[in-house]
C-alpha cells in the first residue's frame, strides 16, 4: 500500500493486532518497503504515522482520508465496529468479494470497495534486507485494481467498472490464487521455507503448470475473457511465482487450508469448475490433496491433516469437505487417492 499511497501525500496509520509488530513499528517510527521490477529492487523508506491496537483505531478514524481493509476475509466482521459512523472510501483488499459487502452491511458507510491487487507481497524479506531492517517487507510491482464507487481515495489505483473488476478478480482467483496456493502446498511437502524454492523442483513446477493450463482450458469454455487476456495472465504469474527476489514464504500463501478448500474457492471451487467444464482436474487434484496434508502446527487450520489421517476416507470427504458420495469430484477424489498419495510422496519421503 505505501507504494499505492505514497507517503510523500499520504501519512499512513497501521492497525495492528501482533502486541510485537505493533510496538516494533511505533518504536522504529518507519520501515523498509522493496518493490521487485525487472530483475532488482526499488527502495521505499516509509515512515509510520502512528502504529494503533485494534480499537484504538478510533482514535483516527474521523480524520482519515481513506481505510485499507487487509485483515483476511475471516477477520472483516471484527473491524467494522472501528469503521462505523464513517463514510471515507474503504478498500477492501480480502481476496473475497462478499468481504466488501460485509463492511458495508455492517458499516452503512456505502464507498466500501472490493479492491484486487495484482501483487503478491511477502510478509516478511531476505536475511540480508532483515539485518539492515528487521522490518524490511518485499512486494511487487503491480497494479491495484478497485470499484469506482471509491475513487474519492484516489492514489496510484486503478479505478475501474464492475464488468472490469469482476473479469480481473475472476482471473485472480483462478489464475493466481488456484495455482499459487497448490505451489505452496507441494512446498510444504518439499520442506522448501520460499515459494520459489519449491518452484524450482522439476516435479512440482510441472504440477502447478498442469493445474495453471487446466484452470486456462476451464476459463476458455466457461467465461467470457479473451484468449490472448487469459494466457498473458497464466505466463505472467508462472513467471511471479519463480521469483527469487520476493522470499515469499511458503508458510504465507499455504494459510488457512480449510478457508481455500471452500466450495466456491480456489481449490474445490476450481476443481468443480473444470469438471463441469468437461476437462479433469488432474492436476489441481494433487494440489488439493496436498493442502489435506499440510502439515504446519501453527497453522490455525493445522488440525486438517489430522482429520484425513483420523477419518475413513469417505468421511473426510463427505463431513469434513462437504462432498457427497455421488459427486463427480468426491468420486474422482476416492478413485485417484492411492496414485495421487503415491504422486505426492515422490516429492519427499513424506510419512502419511
Amino acid at each position: 500500500m505505501p507504494w499505492v499511497f505514497s507517503p510523500e501525500h499520504f501519512d499512513i496509520v497501521f492497525v495492528e493486532r501482533n502486541k510485537d509488530l505493533r510496538e516494533a513499528l511505533a518504536r522504529a517510527g518507519q520501515f523498509t518497503s522493496f518493490r521487485t521490477i525487472a530483475g532488482r529492487y526499488e527502495r521505499l523508506v516509509v515512515p509510520v504515522a502512528a502504529a494503533l491496537a485494534p480499537g484504538e483505531d478510533k482514535k483516527v478514524i474521523d480524520r482519515a482520508h481513506a481505510a485499507v481493509s487487509a485483515v483476511g476475509p475471516r477477520n472483516v466482521l471484527a473491524i467494522a465496529a472501528a469503521l462505523q459512523g464513517t463514510s471515507i472510501p474503504i478498500l477492501c483488499c480480502e481476496n473475497d468479494p462478499a468481504s466488501a459487502e460485509a463492511i458495508r452491511i455492517e458499516t452503512g458507510n456505502p464507498n466500501v470497495a472490493f479492491a484486487v491487487p495484482d501483487v503478491i507481497t511477502s510478509n516478511t524479506a531476505s536475511e540480508e534486507i532483515l539485518q539492515d531492517d528487521p522490518l524490511g517487507i518485499i512486494t511487487e510491482h503491480g497494479i491495484c485494481f478497485a470499484d469506482e464507487i471509491a475513487a474519492a481515495a484516489g492514489g496510484d489505483v486503478r479505478y475501474v467498472s464492475a464488468d472490469e473488476l469482476r473479469k480481473q478478480w475472476t482471473a485472480k482467483l483462478y489464475l493466481h490464487n488456484t495455482p499459487h496456493c497448490i505451489a505452496a502446498y507441494l512446498g510444504s511437502f518439499l520442506d522448501a521455507q520460499y515459494l520459489h524454492e519449491a518452484m524450482a523442483d522439476k516435479a512440482a513446477h510441472a504440477i502447478v503448470e498442469g493445474a495453471m493450463r487446466e484452470m486456462q482450458q476451464t476459463l476458455l469454455s466457461i467465461t467470457d475473457l479473451e484468449k490472448d487476456f487469459i494466457n498473458w495472465y497464466a505466463d505472467k504469474e508462472l513467471q511471479r511465482f519463480s521469483n527469487t527476489l520476493l522470499c515469499d514464504p511458503v508458510s504465507r500463501v499455504a494459510r488457512e487450508p480449510f478457508r481455500k478448500l471452500a466450495p466456491n474457492e480456489r481449490l474445490l471451487g476450481a476443481a468443480q469448475l473444470c469438471l463441469s467444464a468437461g476437462i479433469f482436474p488432474e492436476n489441481l487434484m494433487l494440489g488439493i490433496m496436498a493442502a489435506f496434508f499440510y502439515d504446519n502446527p501453527h497453522d490455525p487450520d493445522a488440525n486438517i491433516r489430522y482429520l484425513v489421517r483420523s477419518l475413513e476416507l469417505d468421511d473426510f470427504l463427505r463431513i469434513v469437505m462437504g462432498l457427497e458420495t455421488d459427486e463427480a469430484l468426491q468420486h474422482a477424489l476416492a478413485r485417484h487417492w492411492n496414485e495421487n498419495v503415491a504422486r505426492l510422496r515422490a516429492l519427499t519421503m513424506y510419512d502419511e
